[in-house]
């Protein structure tokens, strides 16, 4: 990592945010519209495997917003996050 900081991605819906190995460094949420799920996998596509699964409602992120999740987690093909059907929300994928 340079001392300038981690390369971010701007994901309002289902994206491949990397598209190489690399890192995950952090997802945060930083607005909501509708609750629901956000799946977070090591993968080109929504098919490979799950590094994490995102729940977002209206009851944790109203008053704390934003929220953020460390990962540091290594990835051996990519990055992809895929909402499910009723969630709308703004994220900030940092990876590198």
């Amino acid at each position: 990592m340079s001392d300038l900081g981690s390369p971010y991605f701007h994901v309002t819906a289902d994206a491949q945010v990397k598209a190489t190995r690399g890192v995950l460094k952090r997802i945060t949420l930083n607005g909501l519209t509708t609750a629901g799920d956000c799946t977070v996998h090591d993968s080109l596509d929504n098919s490979g495997p799950i590094i994490a699964v995102l729940h977002i409602d209206l009851t944790t992120s109203v008053s704390v917003q934003p929220i953020t999740w460390e990962y540091n987690a290594r990835l051996n093909t990519g990055l992809y996050l895929d909402y499910d059907a009723t969630l709308v929300a703004d994220l900030t994928v940092m990876a590198e």
